[in-house]
């Protein structure tokens, strides 16, 4: 074999050894209701949930009991809804955020979340623009 075959087999063979192994380190997006099944199925790894918040139920969180301790209740966006329990600290802004997407597992009757990624709406309004003096109409 020419050194250049042998090249472009070795290249090959990185290519798909950095797909595969990229491959086992995807997560699911599911609903409450699928991280429950795939919990009774014994699937191992973590779940992505994208939800909203339920504002109308309490927010347990007691810093001076447990500052790594927080449980509330969240709604997927097919009406499901779960309880939740995150063991760090509360994520500022929780209560105003629009939707929160929670990677983690469901055990028993509540899912325990991992990380909370959470988009806060002032955060993406748009600024005001700022008018040239010339623009400004005169009355």
């Amino acid at each position: 074999m020419k050194p250049l075959h042998i090249a472009l087999i070795i290249i090959a063979g990185l290519g798909v050894a950095a797909v595969v192994s990229l491959y086992g380190n995807t997560t699911k997006y599911v609903s409450f209701s699928e991280a429950v099944e795939l919990s009774q199925n014994n699937y191992s790894k973590p779940v992505h949930v994208v939800c909203q918040l339920n504002k109308s139920k309490p927010i347990n969180y007691q810093p001076e009991v447990d500052p790594n301790h927080l449980e509330f209740w969240a709604q997927d966006s097919l009406g499901n809804e779960s309880r939740i329990i995150y063991l760090q600290p509360k994520p500022q802004d929780l209560e105003r955020t629009e939707k929160i997407v929670l990677t983690g597992r469901h055990k028993g009757d509540y899912f325990h979340a991992e990380a909370i990624l959470s988009k806060c709406p002032s955060k993406y309004e748009d600024a005001p623009v700022k008018q040239h003096p010339s623009e400004i109409p005169r009355t």
